[in-house]
C-alpha cells in the first residue's frame, strides 16, 4: 500500500459493502476499490483514463443539444415600414387589376393608378434607418409584380419583434402611412379622372361584396410577406367593421385634398352621366335629366372634390351627395309627392308626364332571398342566427371559411382535425348578377306606368285657380315629416350615393334653402 492515499465518497446513499461496515469513503490500489476500513469492494473493474480526465469522478456531463440559430422574421422600423408599403401597392395593383380585366374598364385605369400611386409615394418621407440600393426606397419598385417578397430581406430580419412599445416619433410617422381604405379612393379618384361614370357605392358593393379586395386584403399578401409584417401594420391592413360608405366618402375626400394641396389637381363628377346614371337607378323619366343640369348651373354649385371640402347647416359636401341632392329636387318639382293636381301648360312640358308613386314603391320592394344575398354575410350579428334558414346557414359558413380560415399551419394536431374535415370552398363565380335584368325589367316597368296629363294652356287657365308644375312646392326637414312615397325615395336615393337617409334629408333641405335665398335675390334685383 502506498504511503499516500486519496480517499473518495461513496454516491449518495451507499457505502461499504461489508455486513457491519458502515464506511463512506474508499479508495482504489492496485486497480482494486477497498472500503476506509480495508474491506474489498466487489464487482469493481477500473478503466483505463485519459490523463485529462484522471480528476472526473463525481462529475456530471449532460449531452449538448444542437444549438438552432434563432433568427426573428418580424422586421421593425424602416424595413417593416417599406414591406407594409410593398404589401399596400399589392393590394392596389390588384384593385386596378380587377377593374380593367373583370369589369372591363379602359386600361388606362391602372397607368393611372400607378401614377397617382407614386405621386404618393414620392412625398412620403424616407426611412433612416434603411437603406436602399439605388437610394431611391420602395419608389423604385411602383407596381412590379415580381420580387415583392425577395426584397424584405435586409438586416432588419435579425431584430425583435415591435411588440414593446414604439416610440411617439415612430407611431406619428406610421399615422401618415396610407390606410387601407385609400386604396379604393386612389381606384374612384382615377375613374373621376377619366370621367367613368362610377360611383362611391359601386367601390363601396364591390368590396362588401368581395368582388374588389378589401375585406380580406391581407389574404392576398404572399405569406413569405405578411409574416415579416410587425403586428401593427398587419391590423393596418385588416378592416375593424363592414365599409361604411361615409368612410368611404371621407376616405375619398382626404385623398383628393391631399392632391390638390400639393399639386392642384381638382376631381370633378362627370355630371351629365352621373345624373343620367341615378336617374336610371332611381327609374325616373328622362325629364329629371336636363332639369337637374339646369338647377345646378342656378346655383352654380361647384360639384367637385378640391382642397376645402366643408359642409355647412349639417349637410355633406360630397359631390355625389350633392348631385343626388339635385336630382331629388328636380323630382319633387316635377313630380310632387303630394295629392295636388298640377297641370302642363303643353304636352313638350317636362311634367306632361307623371310618375304613378304608388306603383313605383309597389315595383322598387326589395325582392325575398331565399339564401343570403352577395355581400349580406358581412353584416350578420349573433341574434340573426334564430331567424336564418338552413340556406342562409349554409351561405354564412361558406362565406366565413373563405374569408376567415388562413392558410397557418393548425395549431391542433392532425389527427383531431381529421374528425371534422372542411371541404375546399370555391370562390364565387364571376357570373352574370341577375339583379341587372331585374332592375331592367322594373325600369321598363314604372316607365309603363307613367301617368299622361292633359295640357291646359295659359289661355284656358285664366281666370281658374289652376296650379303648375312646381307651386305649391313642400319642403321637408325632417325623416319624419317625409310621406310614404317620399320616404320609400328619399331611402332608395340615399342608398345609391352610400349615405344614410337623414344625411340625405338634410342635404337635400339646405339645397332647397340655397335656392330660395337665390330667387329672394333675383326678385329684389328686378324690383
Amino acid at each position: 500500500m502506498s504511503s499516500h492515499i486519496e480517499y473518495q465518497r461513496f454516491p449518495r446513499e451507499e457505502s461499504c459493502a461489508e455486513e457491519g461496515c458502515r464506511a463512506r469513503k474508499f479508495y482504489i490500489e492496485d486497480g482494486k476499490k477497498f472500503c476506509l476500513r480495508g474491506h474489498e469492494q466487489a464487482g469493481f473493474t477500473q478503466t483505463q483514463q485519459d490523463e485529462d480526465d484522471w480528476n472526473a469522478q463525481g462529475k456530471k456531463s449532460r449531452k449538448k443539444k444542437e444549438e438552432k440559430e434563432r433568427i426573428e422574421t418580424t422586421l421593425s422600423g424602416g424595413a417593416a415600414r417599406d414591406l407594409y408599403l410593398q404589401c399596400y401597392q399589392l393590394i392596389l395593383w390588384k384593385q386596378a387589376h380587377y377593374l380593367v380585366t373583370n369589369l372591363g374598364l379602359p386600361k388606362e385605369v391602372q397607368i393611372t393608378v400607378r401614377d397617382l400611386w407614386g405621386i404618393r409615394l414620392g412625398l412620403l418621407p424616407p426611412s433612416k434607418d434603411v437603406k436602399s440600393p439605388s437610394g431611391s426606397g420602395t419608389g423604385t419598385m411602383l407596381f412590379s409584380s415580381t420580387g415583392e417578397g425577395d426584397n424584405t430581406d435586409t438586416d432588419g430580419t435579425t431584430q425583435r419583434s415591435t411588440g414593446s412599445r414604439r416610440s411617439r416619433k415612430s407611431a406619428v410617422a406610421e399615422d401618415k402611412l396610407p390606410k387601407l381604405v385609400e386604396t379604393l379612393a386612389t381606384c374612384y379618384l382615377v375613374t373621376l379622372l377619366l370621367k367613368i361614370p362610377v360611383t362611391v357605392e359601386d367601390f363601396r358593393k364591390w368590396a362588401i361584396e368581395d368582388r374588389i379586395i378589401y375585406n380580406r386584403a391581407i389574404q392576398e399578401i404572399p405569406k413569405e410577406m405578411r409574416s415579416k409584417l410587425p403586428a401593427h401594420f398587419h391590423a393596418a391592413l385588416e378592416i375593424r367593421a363592414p365599409l361604411q360608405g361615409a368612410k368611404l366618402h371621407r376616405g375619398i375626400a382626404s385623398l383628393a385634398a391631399f392632391y390638390n394641396k400639393e399639386y392642384n389637381m381638382e376631381f370633378k363628377v362627370n355630371i351629365p352621366l352621373l345624373t343620367y346614371r341615378f336617374m336610371k337607378d332611381l327609374c325616373l323619366p328622362v325629364e329629371v335629366h336636363p332639369t337637374t343640369c339646369r338647377l345646378q348651373a342656378l346655383i352654380n354649385i361647384d360639384i367637385s372634390y378640391h382642397a376645402h371640402l366643408t359642409g355647412t347647416s349639417g349637410a355633406t359636401p360630397y359631390p355625389e351627395v350633392q348631385l343626388m341632392g339635385l336630382v331629388v329636387i328636380a323630382t319633387k318639382l316635377l313630380h310632387p309627392f303630394d295629392d295636388i293636381k298640377r297641370a302642363p301648360g303643353s304636352y313638350s312640358d317636362p311634367s306632361a308626364v307623371k310618375v304613378d308613386w304608388s306603383r313605383w314603391v309597389e315595383l322598387t320592394a326589395p325582392e325575398r332571398m331565399t339564401g343570403l344575398a352577395r355581400g349580406e354575410a358581412i353584416n350578420v350579428k349573433e341574434t340573426d342566427v334564430w331567424e336564418m334558414n338552413p340556406e342562409k346557414i349554409d351561405n354564412y359558413l361558406d362565406w366565413y371559411q373563405r374569408m376567415w380560415i388562413d392558410d397557418k399551419k393548425p395549431k391542433l394536431s392532425e389527427e383531431l382535425l381529421q374528425h371534422f374535415p372542411l371541404d375546399d370552398v370555391p370562390p364565387p363565380a364571376a357570373e352574370h348578377d341577375p339583379r341587372m335584368d331585374q332592375d331592367l325589367k322594373r325600369l321598363k316597368d314604372i316607365q309603363g306606368s307613367l301617368i299622361l296629363q292633359k295640357p291646359i294652356s295659359i289661355e284656358e287657365a285664366k281666370g281658374s285657380d289652376m296650379v303648375r308644375s312646381g307651386e305649391q312646392y313642400e319642403r321637408y326637414r325632417t325623416v319624419e315629416s317625409l310621406p310614404k312615397e317620399a320616404l320609400a325615395f328619399f331611402s332608395m336615393a340615399a342608398s345609391k350615393v352610400g349615405i344614410s337617409l337623414d344625411t340625405l334629408v338634410r342635404t337635400v333641405f339646405q339645397l332647397e334653402t340655397q335656392f330660395e335665398k337665390c330667387r329672394l335675390a333675383n326678385l329684389k334685383g328686378s324690383g
